[in-house]
């Protein structure tokens, strides 16, 4: 062989071990990216440049925000949740629905949901009495913010201000010069207690967290751990695996974080040097589910598995039908107590936009023996998906003690599509029937 032919050759092992090794050292490395990545320089608050060595949280505001434009993709309404519409403008409002009073925002932030886990409902901004405050936006962020990206509500009051401002040191009701107390952003009050209190200051705001999506691995019920611990401005950081925590329990059993490092070393999660080699661009299927298994899950016994499911059997993940916008608002469906930016309802893909409009080329045309006129009145799910086999709730029973009792299908209905009194043996209990209800 030729001295050129065997640089060439020692050049080409070269390159193949090079990838081999960043392959193995990186599972989430740029050969399973649809995009490169820039180097990302970790910033904190103040917008300096954090090292190994730094011991305050990051900003992913002043990280991520310096190349992507932070407050449009926060508009989006994942952020938002009814404080904002689809312009900006704030709609929040203690006038909001005076049909439905207690209603405050189309979104969850603001719309009392009778169907919840949670009967209590956010507090109006202007008050009367500490008998009219339920919950404050510091509790909804306390203990809502675990399946909620951060921004929007967490992060600006309903005038359009910080909640606490690091860099001036200001709390938002002294920029719009109001009183705290009975202001339901600053309120002390919540839940019934008057010590419970809204100290931003300590805690900090919940920014946007972007790898809540966009990294795999992320440490998500760490994150909601630390935002039960009020430290929320730390919620980012412990969720890309960048802290040491020390966790106990709440009275709920719901695990919260009493102390938190930041520890810039760590690599379980994210590689603070290498964070640019394991950002994914399309939100896996498992960063979507973190939020969206639970609630799903129990409003509608709703599934993602290659066993239950053909489509994920084929390969197709959340985006397939979920695709987003710059704003980051996925499409959606049209549910009737879902009602944050009706004016984005059936954006998402239907079973007619890839089987008979050929939205996806990949997806097989329907042969139906009869007439198409047949799906204007009957949903393609009516005989597709027949049944489900994991439990929903079905009955809440708020008690006059203040506890809430929940039913789900299995209560009710049966494994028998023309009895549900009737269970047969040697099938699944948990299998029910959508129609029968």
């Amino acid at each position: 062989m030729e001295v050129p032919a065997l640089k060439k050759f020692g050049i080409f092992l070269f390159i193949i071990s090079v990838t081999l090794f960043f392959t193995l050292l990186y599972p989430t490395s740029i050969l399973s990216q649809d995009s490169f990545h820039k180097k990302i320089i970790l910033r904190g608050f103040d917008g300096s440049p954090l090292t190994f060595e730094s011991k305050m949280p990051y900003s992913p505001k002043k990280t991520c925000g310096s190349c992507h434009d932070y407050n449009q993709i926060t508009n989006g309404y994942h952020f938002q949740q009814g404080r904002t519409d689809g312009t900006g403008k704030i709609v929040i409002s203690d006038t909001f629905d005076p049909q439905y009073p207690w209603s405050l925002s189309s979104g969850m932030y603001g719309k009392h949901m009778v169907a919840s886990m949670d009967s209590s409902q956010l507090a109006k901004k202007v008050n009367q009495h500490p008998s009219e405050i339920d919950k404050s936006s510091f509790s909804f962020v306390q203990n809502c913010g675990a399946c909620h990206p951060g921004g929007g509500w967490g992060e600006y009051d309903r005038r359009g201000y910080l909640y606490y401002n690091e860099e001036n040191k200001k709390f938002g009701y002294e920029d719009s010069e109001e009183s705290p107390l009975l202001d339901g952003d600053y309120t002390p009050f919540s839940q019934g207690n008057a010590n419970y209190g809204a100290p931003w200051d300590q805690s900090g705001v919940s920014e946007a967290d972007c790898l809540i999506c966009h990294l795999k691995e992320y440490q998500w019920k760490d994150r909601g751990a630390t935002l039960r611990g009020r430290f929320f401005k730390y919620g980012p950081t412990v969720g890309a695996g960048w802290a040491n925590i020390k966790l106990s329990q709440d009275e709920s059993g719901n695990s919260k974080v009493d102390e938190v490092t930041a520890n810039y070393t760590k690599k379980e999660a994210a590689d603070f040097e290498n964070l640019h080699l394991q950002i994914v661009r399309r939100p896996p299927d498992e960063n979507c589910w973190s939020c969206h298994a639970m609630a799903d899950g129990k409003r509608k016994g709703r599934q993602w598995s290659p066993e239950t499911d053909i489509h994920n059997d084929r390969g197709l993940h959340c985006l397939s039908c979920h695709p987003s916008d710059k704003e980051h608002n996925f499409a959606k469906g049209n549910t009737i107590q879902e009602t944050v930016r009706n004016d984005l309802n059936n954006s998402m893909y239907s079973c007619e936009d890839c089987h008979y409009r050929g939205k996806d080329k990949k997806a097989p045309r329907y042969k139906h023996p009869f007439s198409p006129r047949h799906l204007k009145l009957i949903a393609c799910q009516t005989c597709h998906i027949p049944f489900q086999t994991t439990p929903a709730d079905l009955v809440y029973e708020y008690a006059s003690t203040g506890w809430t009792f929940i039913y789900d299908t299995s209560k009710f209905l049966s494994n028998d599509p023309m009895d549900p009194k009737r269970s047969v043996p040697g099938v699944d209990p948990n299998i029910w029937y959508p129609a029968i209800t």
